[in-house]
């Protein structure tokens, strides 16, 4: 993690514990190192952001997650097709050719209706084994997005950006 002299300045001057003040004419340096209960606040708050940096941020926001989330739709339907092709086309190479060489089987037949030739079984298998791998590729575009807005909020927040 990367801390700059700045964001360090700035965390160290809101924090009312810390006293730059001197105390030139009563050194009492007791008193200073040994703060009280009363000294050190109970729960920090963070200073509310301004209009114009919530309406950034939101725009931000926005953007980013409608880029994740199409490249997440794009690979879902894409890695889908791809993983629904191959297992259906595994099955029919592996089962409906031999079955078409066998006697009473038809090439032809075999050839023209390729989805039919490999079953039922062989259909829904290819079809849930797409859509688990285009879940898949949902949820991770999803989660994806979350982080990177969440990295939005943080370099707003913390002052990583100033606008």
């Amino acid at each position: 993690m990367r801390v700059s002299i700045w964001n360090l300045a700035m965390a160290i001057s809101l924090n009312p514990a810390i006293n730059f003040t001197s105390n030139r004419t009563n050194r009492n340096y007791e008193s200073l190192s040994n703060p009280t209960v009363q000294d050190v606040p109970q729960e920090y708050t963070a200073p509310k952001q301004q209009p114009a940096r919530t309406a950034f941020s939101d725009i931000a926001k926005f953007f980013v997650s409608t880029s994740e989330m199409t490249k997440a739709t794009i690979k879902a339907v894409v890695y889908g097709f791809l993983t629904g092709t191959a297992i259906a086309g595994y099955k029919w190479a592996t089962k409906a050719i031999p079955n078409a060489f066998k006697e009473g089987g038809s090439l032809v037949e075999t050839m023209k209706h390729p989805a039919k030739s490999i079953g039922w079984k062989g259909n829904l298998f290819a079809g849930v084994a797409a859509l688990g791998v285009a879940s898949f590729q949902i949820v991770k575009g999803k989660l994806k997005t979350n982080q990177r807005t969440a990295n939005v909020d943080h370099q707003l927040y913390t002052g990583h950006r100033d606008i």
